[in-house]
């Protein structure tokens, strides 16, 4: 079933521009109906990609429709964000608070968000509960919270815009380094373990075990290299934040 979904999605080059459109459209017909669900019918729609992406063991086709679809939907929700903040917030209430607490966190250096021992934790559980659930819902329900994740990360970011004297500061290190990172970390490993759950489904050989290995050790990689990059950056990137804002 996956390769004949894979085969109907066909030619391949199409996914790209699909992705791009599965990823902004809904959450804009959201926000101009005034009503949420546009990261879950994102979510919906991708996760064919995603499904026929496995069945062809090609992590590059995958990698880039997830990676265009997330960063369509991205652009989507912080243009909006800037534009309308007020009607964001109605769809999206967690964003809102995401913002006041971020904000408190720029101009006062303090966030329990930030302090170690808590975000440590708080990544150990996301990386169990989104390998459950990649396997048990070839990646829907991981895609449709990695959406709602990244809308904190956007209606902060959106709203930062309105605050800041140079919006392009604000774009460039708003939108963290290290959670970039940890995005295209969770994408990876998105990816070998909704190939691993459809392989036990099909019982059809799909990936070779020195795939697997790479895309874990790539996924957990990028995993690792967040953490780094968030503990040694997280004050530079604060303060210019801070610098940034309107006096």
């Amino acid at each position: 079933m996956a390769r004949k979904l894979d085969r109907a999605l066909a030619p391949w080059y199409l996914w790209y521009p699909m992705a791009i459109l599965v990823g902004a459209i809904p959450m804009l017909l959201s926000y101009l109906v005034g009503l949420p669900g546009g990261q879950l019918v994102s979510s919906l729609l991708l996760t064919p990609l995603l499904v026929a992406a496995v069945a062809r063991d090609s992590l590059p086709r995958g990698l880039g429709a997830l990676a265009l679809a997330f960063f369509a939907h991205c652009v989507m929700v912080i243009s909006l964000a800037s534009h309308d903040p007020q009607a964001m917030a109605e769809i999206y209430p967690r964003g809102e608070a995401y913002w006041q607490q971020t904000y408190q966190w720029v101009v006062t250096g303090e966030s329990p968000e930030y302090e170690l021992t808590f975000w440590l934790w708080a990544h150990i559980q996301l990386i169990a509960a989104s390998s459950l659930f990649s396997f048990t819902s070839l990646g829907l329900v991981t895609l449709w919270q990695g959406f709602q994740e990244v809308d904190l990360m956007n209606c902060y970011v959106g709203n930062m815009l309105n605050q800041s004297q140079n919006p392009a500061v604000t774009l460039l290190v708003g939108w963290h380094i290290w959670s970039v990172c940890r995005g295209l970390g969770y994408l990876v490993l998105t990816f070998e373990i909704v190939s691993y759950s459809l392989e036990r489904l099909s019982r059809v050989h799909l990936s070779t075990r020195w795939r697997r290995i790479t895309r874990w050790q790539i996924g957990l990689g990028f995993l690792v290299f967040d953490g780094i990059l968030k503990y040694n950056l997280l004050e530079a990137v604060r303060q210019a934040l801070e610098n940034n804002l309107v006096t």
